[in-house]
């Protein structure tokens, strides 16, 4: 009755949190594909209480997503992965003008410059 996994997936992140907590961790990235904020950040908020969340989105053109996918994927579910990612691609830029999210392109950048873009951005 949980066929995305969303319960399970709420229940151990609430676990993991709670393990780094007691150890002593300040902060928790998460990373995953959200094409609604609206239907995650709840299951967010009740698995991490009280956390301040900062949501972030990279963004790629459709060929870049392509291209990654080509060396990415092996096999026969290249083409699902290919219609998959065009589709969250899509759902995820309906969403992007939403107050609080940081939106990231990716396209033509490095991994590290990627992610020091993301680190200028939500301020660390």
């Amino acid at each position: 009755d949980d066929p995305h996994t969303t319960f399970l997936t709420r229940r151990n992140l609430a676990a993991v949190w709670a393990n780094l907590r007691a150890a002593g961790a300040p902060r928790l990235i998460l990373v995953m594909v959200a094409a609604s904020l609206e239907y995650e950040l709840p299951h967010l908020r009740e698995a991490v209480p009280g956390a301040e969340i900062t949501t972030v989105r990279l963004r790629a053109s459709e060929m870049t997503l392509l291209e990654r996918l080509q060396h990415r994927e092996v096999g026969s579910g290249l083409e699902y992965h290919r219609r998959r990612s065009v589709e969250q691609a899509t759902l995820m830029a309906r969403e992007e003008n939403r107050d609080g999210v940081l939106i990231v392109d990716t396209t033509a950048k490095s991994v590290p410059a990627v992610a020091r873009e993301v680190l200028r951005g939500v301020g660390w």
